[in-house]
């Protein structure tokens, strides 16, 4: 594990970066470390109304605490890109392809079980899922037909300038579907299931948090550390 060193001033995506092990509280601090992760730690934990010393404190802790039970995730910025892709298709991909199809079958039955009573939440809830859902179905297909093939050329010294304009792209999609994920959980009051709220109702609301959890963490491995290997590896040493 890398010398713990938080501060304020750090971005979220640095901390995100070096201690793999802080993932899991950022997350449960309500800290955006995916498509907010260029925000000083300061800044985002203002926005999650959380006491910058508070969060640091907390985050310590799970580091340590990861670190002495060796459970922590194992540090991306120090594996060659190839790998990375991989583990980003094998684990995330295949996670999001499996649950997209069921999520949305789940929330029609939702929405036609309950939509009487809370169609306010539930319609504009499945439109926005389906939104989603095309936007994530076209990224996952580029990133495995376009652009990781790309990137893996520039990792073989084949440095092509498309490849930077499409890692731009990327990141743009990112902010979509991260603008998505927060207008579901608002739209769900933070997914708060209603009293009259049937299983079905409930596993909805898991499963969906369950894919926000999932997307901020292949958003962070992509914006916070393959794209900028990337680019360092063509030699921009951009951090956009």
């Amino acid at each position: 594990m890398s010398e713990l060193v938080i501060n304020p001033g750090m971005r979220v995506s640095e901390v995100a970066a070096r201690y793999p092990q802080a993932l899991r509280m950022l997350e449960a601090l309500g800290i955006d470390y995916c498509c907010g992760g260029k925000r000083p730690l300061a800044e985002a934990a203002a926005l999650a109304k959380v006491p910058v010393e508070t969060a640091i404190t907390v985050l310590q802790t799970a580091i340590t605490q990861a670190a002495a039970a060796d459970a922590g995730e194992r540090d991306w910025t120090r594996a060659a890109l190839d790998d990375l892709m991989a583990h980003i298709v094998e684990k995330h991909h295949t996670y999001t392809r499996g649950e997209l199809p069921r999520l949305e079958k789940m929330a029609a039955l939702v929405a036609h079980v309950h939509g009487t009573n809370h169609g306010d939440v539930l319609v504009p809830l499945v439109q926005e899922y389906a939104r989603l859902k095309a936007e994530l179905d076209r990224h996952l297909e580029k990133e495995e037909a376009v652009v990781f093939p790309a990137l893996a050329r520039l990792a073989a010294g084949q440095e092509n300038d498309a490849t930077l304009a499409a890692l731009h792209e990327l990141e743009t999609e990112h902010d979509t579907a991260g603008e998505a994920l927060a207008t579901m959980r608002a739209l769900t009051d933070n997914y708060t299931v209603p009293e009259d709220g049937c299983t079905t109702y409930a596993a909805l609301y898991d499963g969906l948090q369950a894919l926000e959890r999932d997307l901020h963490q292949h958003i962070h491995l992509e914006n916070n550390i393959l794209i900028p290997q990337a680019r360092a590896l063509a030699g921009t040493g951009r951090s956009s």
